[in-house]
């Protein structure tokens, strides 16, 4: 291990003597793994040279934050978690009665991660999540009991403060048979410093369970995000997820969807809106282990000025996955020469009574539209925004939950 790695992986390093196994197993990992490089195949256009030429300082929990400046009426009518650099604020929480929610040292303590903690995750070969694994104080615990149904979504604040702070994240979700949910998590900064964030949720969706997981990134510091949602389907479920990444110096998105049951529905929508040097890096995979399942991808990207996209989307068959129906979708719109898209969907398919197709599509506007138009009398700026909305319309008008609509296209 480089030295480099070593000072950076030290901002997290703790000497507790007890440590259960799946954490010693990641600590052990770590030995052998190092920060990725665009050497590495799978991130070959995001280069963190400038997440290790930082000096760290591992994120405390604020004492004289008032995250209240965030959230007035932003939207309205959701239950409320509010977390700063990783710790959640209990003060601030206005929660349902009908679930069990506690932080991630509690749960750990009362052993509630026992079936649960890394089950699905790759540790000895992605570097981040077994940082996270090994070290990774601060989250939650969230079951939604069988059958419980909550009225409204339930919205959580990722807030972002200080300068060249670190924190890492550790969230499990676990929506029992039968349950129904929807979950928006909006990632916000307090000032345009250096941050960075280390975040996993992993995810459990049991049988006939049904979970919407929303997420708004804006945080307009410069903040080095890498984030990966883990998730288990079980038979005749739904899982939906909704992705609108705004803001962001360097963002790294993995999303990885297990499909282990029959009859399963998985939609996964995606909108980056970039400018100035943002760079998002959007992995997606979706893995049909099962028979009779269907799954639906569609990540759309705008990309102003200096930004940079990402997309490497993967769709699995496996050969007892037959009646499988998945569909992949990546499509861009470059409005300068300085912005630049990389996408590269795949499909891997041992099945052979499916029906599966992926494409992506990289351009600018329409001018014949556009000409169309400003024919009929309508400015050029104009005549753009509306192109450029209608654009985005198809993946915010997916989205679950109706006032979450209207505040994405409010900020876009």
């Amino acid at each position: 291990m480089v030295a480099t790695e070593k000072k950076f992986q030290d901002t997290f390093f703790t000497t507790e003597s007890e440590k259960s196994e799946i954490r010693q197993k990641a600590i052990h990992f770590l030995e052998h793994l190092q920060i990725p490089t665009p050497k590495n195949e799978e991130w070959k256009y995001t280069n963190l040279k400038g997440l290790q030429n930082e000096i760290w300082v591992l994120a405390q929990n604020p004492t004289d934050f008032h995250a209240e400046q965030y959230f007035l009426a932003d939207l309205p009518d959701t239950y409320l978690m509010v977390f700063v650099n990783g710790f959640w604020q209990e003060k601030y929480s206005v929660l349902p009665t009908n679930i069990e929610l506690c932080s991630l040292s509690e749960a750990e303590k009362e052993g509630k991660l026992q079936n649960f903690f890394a089950k699905k995750l790759n540790l000895d070969k992605d570097y981040f999540n077994a940082l996270n694994t090994a070290f990774a104080k601060n989250g939650y615990f969230l079951r939604i009991p069988a059958k419980v149904v909550l009225d409204k979504p339930l919205l959580i604040y990722h807030l972002s403060s200080g300068d060249k702070v670190s924190y890492l994240q550790r969230n499990f979700i676990i929506a029992e048979s039968h349950s129904e949910s929807t979950i928006i998590n909006l990632y916000l900064s307090e000032a345009e410093n250096t941050v960075f964030a280390n975040e996993v949720t992993e995810i459990f969706v049991a049988e006939n369970a049904r979970l919407s997981y929303c997420k708004v990134q804006n945080e307009k510091n410069k903040i080095y995000r890498v984030d990966t949602t883990q998730v288990e389907q079980l038979a005749n479920s739904y899982f939906g997820s909704y992705t609108f990444s705004l803001a962001g110096h360097i963002v790294r998105n993995n999303l990885n969807v297990l499909i282990e049951g029959e009859y399963c529905e998985t939609l996964m929508y995606g909108l980056s809106f970039l400018k100035g040097k943002s760079h998002i890096d959007h992995h997606t995979l979706v893995d049909h282990r099962k028979p009779n399942s269907y799954s639906n991808e569609l990540y759309k990207g705008i990309f102003a000025e200096s930004s940079t996209g990402v997309f490497n989307g993967k769709i699995y068959v496996r050969p007892e996955a037959q009646k499988t129906n998945a569909y992949q979708q990546n499509r861009n719109v470059l409005l300068s020469e300085q912005a630049s898209i990389y996408t590269k969907p795949q499909l891997e398919i041992w099945a052979d009574d499916v029906k599966c197709s992926h494409g992506a599509t990289t351009g600018k506007l329409d001018e014949a539209a556009l000409f169309y138009l400003r024919s009929r009398g309508i400015s050029e700026t104009i005549a753009r925004n509306l192109l450029l909305k209608a654009f985005a319309q198809e993946v915010i008008e997916k989205t679950p939950f109706e006032p979450l609509q209207e505040y994405i296209s409010n900020l876009l």
